[in-house]
């Protein structure tokens, strides 16, 4: 997770949400970006945002765009320490307590195998409808960089069933498919860091999305 501050803290909330997503997009794929209200000066934000980022190496690309201009404004870039004082811990817990309740990532599969020298809106056009019997899609990331595209659901049956698309062909080339890191992985530990590991697909399943 990294923390971004720079922004006049007056704009609105989904402006400066938008400029950060668009301008971090390259790093890896951007879970979500959480600017939570000042406490002591509500209704204004906080000056700090936070940005969870997913993709290998990912907060180091960040960390490169430290002092950059996000739309007429120089971006301060940190990576948030795992050793935190008493009011990074408290927001930490708040965006934690905010992403976890965001279904939008509660349930997805990566994709790999595909043909990368596609542009990505047909990539993402193409695996959409290849997965679109599957269920409600909520997200699609196609992350140029690590050649690979995270799929979202909004339930595990949902999830599981694209699962059962692995080794299907897309366009002549074969998937391989597997769980994602999602956000109900990712539980919070006793200290307030996200944890690690996998979602794992309900098994068992009779349909098939075909």
């Amino acid at each position: 997770m990294i923390s971004v501050e720079g922004y006049d803290t007056c704009l609105p909330e989904e402006e400066i949400k938008k400029e950060l997503i668009n301008h971090f997009n390259s790093c890896g794929e951007v879970l979500t970006v959480i600017i939570p209200k000042d406490p002591d000066h509500s209704p204004d934000l906080y000056r700090r945002a936070f940005v969870i980022l997913l993709g290998d190496g990912a907060e180091e690309k960040a960390l490169q765009l430290n002092g950059t201009d996000v739309g007429g404004w120089n971006a301060l870039v940190k990576v948030e320490p795992e050793e935190e004082d008493e009011e990074s811990s408290r927001y930490r817990s708040s965006l934690i307590n905010e992403l976890r309740n965001d279904p939008k990532f509660w349930y997805g599969v990566s994709v790999m195998g595909y043909d990368t020298s596609l542009p990505v809106d047909q990539v993402e056009s193409a695996l959409k409808k290849h997965f679109s019997n599957c269920g409600e899609i909520t997200h699609v990331f196609v992350n140029t960089l690590d050649k690979q595209t995270n799929i979202y659901f909004s339930r595990q049956q949902e999830e599981a069933l694209a699962m059962d698309l692995h080794g299907t062909k897309v366009g002549g080339f074969k998937l391989d498919i597997s769980p994602v890191p999602s956000v109900l992985s990712n539980r919070p530990l006793g200290n307030g860091q996200i944890g690690l590991g996998y979602t794992v697909p309900g098994k068992h399943m009779k349909k098939k999305c075909f």
